[in-house]
């Protein structure tokens, strides 16, 4: 199956008559046949009723029209957007990351590369939580309500410890946790959030001795051995690779799912460019953590 079949098939189903589809084509009707032929047979559905002279679609067909007119009609868009890229709208994006921050430089640079014309404002502080609709994405790992929620990665949350702070191995298991001093995010963090809910859930309780509002900052408490703590897989998978230890936990693992957010539920050419962007970006930290 490829695009002229499924144009000529579009056709067909329009026209009513494979030799007006022909005609249209600027081929024989003999080709515009065989294609229809081949396309049934592929799928091994029948998709038209042929009456003498006449063909209609059955009600096979019509489903499967609907589903093929809004792919060619969206491929359609996704060629003129490529077209004009240089004409699209430069109005900056508005995005609020409240989760995710490491890979601010690495979107941005993703962004630089390939869409070029398009400029960001970038936040990451959630105050701004009692207005959401001003920002046209909003990393997350929460779903918003009445905003299309898109999940982008779902990610392993590991114990970090600057190296010869625990045993050396893999694994650590849940409730000797309790034995370390940790170092966290303050409560509103949704990291933080995230990890509270999963102890919470399990009964344990960590001595959280230092705690920050500021990822950075944990990490760096981290890495000079303060205490230990929570490091997620992909998005922290770079903090400092060549001094910490990561290591997974047993018998229950946290983890966290990212979701894209937005309030538009009609996205512009340059919204939906930086969507497919963002989502490969954290495809791409995905496949480097599992290598």
């Amino acid at each position: 199956m490829n695009l002229t079949t499924l144009k000529y098939f579009i056709s067909v189903a329009s026209l009513g008559s494979i030799t007006e589809a022909a005609k249209e084509a600027y081929v024989s009707q003999s080709a515009v046949s065989k294609t229809i032929k081949q396309l049934e047979e592929e799928i091994d559905v029948k998709l038209f009723d042929r009456e003498g002279r006449t063909i209609k679609l059955n009600q096979q067909g019509k489903l499967f029209y609907s589903y093929v007119s809004d792919s060619l009609n969206l491929l359609d868009r996704g060629i003129k957007a490529v077209q004009g890229s240089k004409n699209i709208d430069q109005s900056p994006l508005n995005v609020l990351f409240t989760v995710a921050s490491p890979l601010i430089s690495k979107i941005i640079l993703r962004m630089q590369e390939v869409l070029p014309n398009i400029s960001l404002n970038i936040h990451q502080k959630n105050i701004f939580a009692k207005d959401l609709e001003q920002f046209d994405f909003i990393i997350s790992t929460t779903k918003i309500p009445n905003f299309n929620s898109i999940p982008i990665t779902t990610e392993e949350l590991l114990i970090g410890a600057k190296k010869g702070s625990l045993p050396n191995r893999d694994f650590i298991e849940l409730k000797d946790l309790e034995k370390y001093v940790f170092v966290g995010l303050d409560k509103e963090a949704e990291l933080q959030q995230t990890i509270d809910q999963f102890l919470i859930a399990h009964n344990i309780m960590l001595n959280y001795q230092y705690q920050s509002d500021e990822p950075a900052t944990v990490r760096q408490l981290i890495a000079n051995g303060i205490g230990i703590g929570f490091i997620p897989a992909i998005s922290w998978q770079d903090f400092e690779t060549q001094n910490i230890t990561k290591i997974h936990i047993y018998p229950e693992t946290p983890h966290r799912t990212i979701y894209l957010n937005s309030p538009h539920h009609n996205l512009t050419d340059a919204q939906r460019l930086f969507s497919n962007e963002i989502a490969n970006v954290f495809l791409q930290e995905r496949e480097h953590a599992q290598q």
